[in-house]
């Protein structure tokens, strides 16, 4: 099925995810609202075959339970142009034409899609439930390893506090045999940091 004869048989289900962001903008602000929105666009994503992972700076936010804050949304999926216009058709405004972002006016609603893969496990990926939705959200033990990537390679404070908090926050629940698995990986290099956080949760514990 080409691109038009997809939109044309999901028409009314594109109106639908319209209204039904727009209906939004009544609720209060913050990750609830924003979770809703995600799970929104997901389930019309997945209506055209593409499938949003939520990862970056919102997973943070998620997985600390509103300790780390953004308005920003970042999914990686495949299907870049589609997904582009999906978004349009539903009322989001490109902010800057043929590239990632989108806005979403009414909801104040920023969408990036910053790459078409997930760098990390899809088998990892958390399905969130949310009113029945689903959200899909990258693997706690990959998002920490986003965090440390970020601490070494970007000489971030802050992404390496937050990698921090979140090896101790979930220290008795992930896959450590994974972590340290992946940290090792040339794509990661992050092994050195990755032990030396461990060493220094478990000095506390």
């Amino acid at each position: 099925m080409d691109k038009n004869s997809k939109f044309e048989s999901n028409k009314l289900l594109i109106e639908e995810a319209k209204r039904k962001l727009l209906q939004l903008v009544t609720e209060p602000e913050g990750l609830k609202r924003t979770l809703k929105a995600i799970a929104i666009i997901t389930q019309l994503f997945e209506a055209f075959g593409i499938r949003p992972i939520l990862v970056g700076g919102q997973a943070v936010e998620i997985y600390t339970f509103g300790s780390y804050t953004t308005k920003d949304v970042d999914l990686v999926l495949s299907g870049f142009n589609l997904a582009g216009e999906i978004l349009v058709a539903t009322g989001f405004e490109p902010k800057t034409p043929g590239h990632s972002h989108w806005y979403h006016s009414e909801l104040e609603l920023p969408i990036e899609i910053p790459d078409d893969s997930l760098f990390g496990s899809e088998n990892r990926v958390t399905e969130l439930d949310v009113d029945g939705a689903i959200v899909y959200v990258i693997g706690i033990e990959d998002l920490i390893l986003d965090r440390l990537r970020a601490g070494v390679y970007w000489k971030s404070t802050s992404d390496m506090e937050w990698a921090k908090y979140l090896l101790e926050s979930y220290f008795d629940d992930i896959d450590a045999e994974y972590l340290e698995s992946e940290s090792k990986k040339p794509q990661n290099d992050v092994f050195e940091t990755f032990l030396k956080l461990v060493s220094e949760i478990r000095a506390t514990r």
